[in-house]
């Protein structure tokens, strides 16, 4: 049985190679020393090492089974691991890993045969590693990734990746580490070992998969901030952004433009690196102009919401150089994928950059984004993600933020409040845009009503998110009341009935966060306003007391003051009977508003001002007149100073609820010509200062003294008589005022000039066609309809405190501050509210459809 043949191979050696089991087992059982018999060619092969040569692995099994030495080697120095690495022979090697041999250590050898000085043997261990680590179906690690990391397989990755072997062994190597990579020891033993420089360095190589592989990896280990820094300081920015100039194969250009956002994403330091990199958005505008593959266009896109997020020089700078463009054009390509990219990228372009905002509006963004809210409005992801883009890009002008919710709708809106829990950004986005439709001179608060929004924001109110509860509170309040202070009767029943009295109490009372405290005493007020049932349900809760809102006037909090004095403020409006009340549980002394009558800032200067003249009666450390006339001379001053819309809006509002209130308060602002000074108002861009304005000279008009001023000013400028009639279409015009009018017009007055805006005019939507078309190749995706692409793809505006952000309270150096016991005097008589029934109108506009986006199939 020792015979060999000509070949050098005996009887059991052909039998283990051709895998002939039974024959095997007779020869052993014939002799034992058949089980090592070498071949009598150059390797000296046992018949363990052909049968593990042949993959056989019964044969295999079978003579371990049987005895064979695991540990042997030909003379070539390969045992069993070594082949089954050349031969790519997985399951062998799976089957000595489960044999767990201390004779043959799997693991060690495979590291060892891949850190090799011959680019064969390294590479066949790298692949072999590679498929052994790979991750499981479901995307969960392997489990394999311990032992050869036990093992020393990072170092020796890194020794590989550092070596003078060829690319291709080291393309394999970092294969390995790629999968390795998502575990936080691998990362750390990978940079320690110093692999980020050969990772740079490979990224200049000249061979294309050389450099995937290690963008890949840059892009996993820059998820750390610490290695991103390290990335940056060995250089690993300027090589990425020259591959994006100089290659176009979709595979390498996919990780590349996925590295630079990676490393970029959430560090502002990097953000600036990569944008102010020259060439970048050079490149990143040819790869629109020439990508046609869905992955790619996938990852650029996603790419640039990284390095535009939150980063305003960035944003500027992709948006000047013509990227929003593209990005808009791919949200009417038909593959959802790419418009949930596309939309994303939109909101960081936009997000908290006025500039950038108006640029997108300009580029006729909105239509596309309207398009998608509507065609997708019962998808909660592409949803949420569209309103948010859409909110983002109204920014905190006012009049934007009309227009945008105008867009979306009351109905939609009022369905975002019933969103999932896991999608409460739109829950928020619809409270924010429903407070925006309720407040001011057009509002919607009869169609929120009709929609039953009240109802759906009450039962937000137990939302254990504190921003949606804050929306809330304060869009509840929007509601409640009007411009003016002129109460929504049907809205404060509806607050009521829904159990919303009850709950803005305990919030009121229990909240634990003070700012919710006092917004929902604030709101409170308001829903009390000209409401007894609201008022008596308030009162008779237990929990109620008007000292809880006394004890906020000295918060340390200067937000919780001033709100703290608006709510007293609007419980105390035109009611002498919570004036008392507040009175007897402590009252409020003028020092709580003496400091923000002296501020900087406008708001709250503007707020308290208002404050003092409703409260004068029962200030008791100050003269009633002496506290009236410094609110009254504040408004009339701020009136004529401020550059800020929304202060301007305010002040306006603030005069037109002092214009019906308790007597001698108009005629003071009449005398101090506020009448001219809201005329000239009416002629600003603004559509929140015009209505507020005209709403405050209407109220103002039923003084004798104040329609003659304004019938003056109407005949020397007729177009005011047309904004005038337009925001107080309901009535609020005095009848003797009208009158007046009509006698002027039949006596002969100058022909109304067409004027050069409209009183409605949306200054900033000013739609512009899509640039261009775009032909987007998927491997294997499909379309939004469902057919499949072959060759041819929250934080809102900031919450508004009483509609003014933080941002817009202008500080401006007034020439006349207000000192002690500087105010000029004037007599103060109560009178009995004066009372207007407010009517709602509704409009509604179409948006144009975008030029289609073709993709094209084959």
């Amino acid at each position: 049985m020792n015979e060999l043949d000509e070949n050098g191979w005996g009887h059991i050696h052909h039998a283990a190679f051709r895998g002939f089991i039974k024959s095997v087992e007779r020869f052993v059982a014939a002799g034992e020393d058949q089980l090592e018999l070498e071949t009598g060619d150059d390797l000296h092969s046992t018949p363990l090492l052909l049968a593990v040569m042949s993959g056989n692995l019964e044969t295999v099994t079978c003579l371990v089974n049987l005895g064979a030495k695991v540990s042997a080697m030909d003379s070539s120095n390969n045992g069993v691991i070594e082949l089954c690495a050349f031969k790519q022979f997985i399951h062998l090697l799976e089957y000595f890993i489960e044999l767990n041999n201390d004779k043959l250590p799997v693991w060690k050898n495979l590291v060892k045969f891949m850190s090799s000085d011959f680019d064969e043997e390294s590479e066949s261990a790298s692949k072999c590693l590679y498929t052994l680590t790979k991750k499981l179906e479901d995307g969960e690690m392997n489990p394999n990734w311990r032992p050869a990391f036990d093992n020393g397989v990072v170092p020796a990755i890194v020794r590989v990746s550092k070596s003078s072997l060829g690319d291709g062994a080291k393309t394999e190597a970092l294969r390995v580490l790629l999968n390795l990579c998502p575990v936080a020891d691998v990362k750390e033993q990978a940079v320690s070992s110093g692999v980020l420089p050969a990772l740079v360095k490979h990224v200049r190589s000249n061979t294309h998969a050389l450099i995937q592989v290690a963008a890949e990896n840059l892009s996993e280990l820059s998820t750390v901030d610490d290695y991103a820094d390290q990335a940056v300081h060995h250089g690993a920015i300027t090589p990425l952004v020259r591959v994006m100039q100089t290659l176009r194969e979709p595979e390498v250009l996919i990780e590349v433009v996925q590295a630079l956002g990676s490393i970029a994403h959430g560090r502002p330091q990097h953000q600036k690196a990569v944008g102010s990199t020259s060439g970048l958005v050079d490149s990143i505008l040819a790869l629109f102009d020439e990508c046609n593959k869905k992955p790619l266009l996938l990852a650029l896109i996603r790419t640039i919401a990284k390095l535009v997020d939150v980063h305003e020089p960035n944003q500027t700078l992709f948006v000047d150089g013509g990227i929003a463009q593209h990005i808009i054009a791919v949200t009417r390509v038909k593959n959802k994928d790419l418009q949930l990219a596309a939309v994303q990228a939109i909101h960081r372009l936009v997000e908290r950059n006025a500039y950038t905002s108006r640029s997108v509006l300009e580029q006729n963004a909105v239509p596309s984004l309207m398009q998608l809210l509507k065609k997708h409005e019962r998808e909660p992801t592409m949803t949420e993600r569209t309103a948010s883009a859409l909110w983002a890009i109204a920014g905190d002008d006012l009049d934007e933020q009309r227009t945008i919710a105008g867009l979306m709708g009351v109905s939609t809106l009022v369905d975002f409040l019933k969103a999932r829990p896991d999608f409460e950004q739109l829950s928020l986005i619809g409270s924010e845009c429903l407070g925006v439709l309720a407040h001011g001179p057009r509002n919607k608060q009869t169609a929120i009503a009709n929609a039953n929004g009240v109802g759906k924001l009450v039962s937000l109110l137990s939302s254990n998110k504190e921003q949606i509860v804050l929306s809330v509170v304060r869009t509840l309040r929007h509601l409640c009341v009007g411009v003016g202070y002129v109460p929504h009767a049907r809205n404060q029943s509806a607050l009521a009935h829904s159990n919303g009295i009850r709950y803005l109490v305990a919030l009121m009372t229990h909240s634990r966060d003070e700012v919710i405290q006092v917004e929902a005493a604030h709101t409170l007020g308001c829903a009390a306003l000209g409401h007894n049932d609201n008022l008596q349900e308030i009162q008779s809760n237990v929990d109620f007391s008007y000292v809880r809102v006394l004890k906020m006037l000295y918060s340390p909090l200067e937000s919780v003051r001033i709100i703290a004095g608006s709510a007293l403020a609007a419980f105390s409006y035109n009611s002498l009977h919570n004036q008392n009340e507040i009175a007897q549980q402590g009252g409020v002394r003028f020092a709580c508003f003496e400091d923000f009558l002296k501020s900087d800032d406008e708001y709250s200067r503007c707020n308290v001002a208002f404050q003092v003249v409703v409260l004068a009666r029962i200030i008791p450390d100050e003269e009633q007149a002496i506290s009236s006339a410094a609110g009254i001379k504040l408004l009339s001053d701020l009136l004529a100073d401020s550059r800020s819309d929304q202060i301007l809006a305010l002040t306006a509002d603030c005069i037109a609820r002092l214009a019906h209130t308790r007597a001698g308060v108009p005629a003071a602002f009449i005398a101090i010509d506020t009448v001219n000074q809201l005329c000239d108002q009416l002629r600003h861009h603004a559509d929140q200062v015009r209505g507020c304005a005209a709403i405050a000279l209407g109220y103002l008009s039923y003084n004798h003294e104040a329609q003659r001023q304004l019938l003056n000013r109407c005949r020397k400028d007729p177009h005011l008589m047309k904004v005038l009639v337009y925001y107080t279409s309901d009535g609020r015009l005095a009848s003797e005022f009208l009158e007046g009018w009509k006698h002027y017009k039949q006596i002969g007055l100058p022909t109304v000039d067409d004027e050069p805006a409209a009183l409605t005019d949306r200054k900033s939507i000013q739609y512009k066609v899509s640039p261009r078309q775009m032909t987007v190749t998927s491997a294997g995706g499909t379309t939004g309809d469902g057919s499949h692409v072959t060759r041819s793809s929250p934080t809102p505006a900031p919450a508004l405190m009483d509609g003014i952000p933080e941002s817009d309270r202008s500080k401006s150096s007034r020439s006349s501050h207000v000192s002690e016991r500087s105010y000029s005097q004037s007599s103060v008589v109560e009178i009995t509210p004066r009372t207007d029934a407010e009517s709602e109108s509704g409009s509604t506009v179409d948006i144009p459809a975008p030029p289609e986006v073709v993709v094209q199939e084959y």
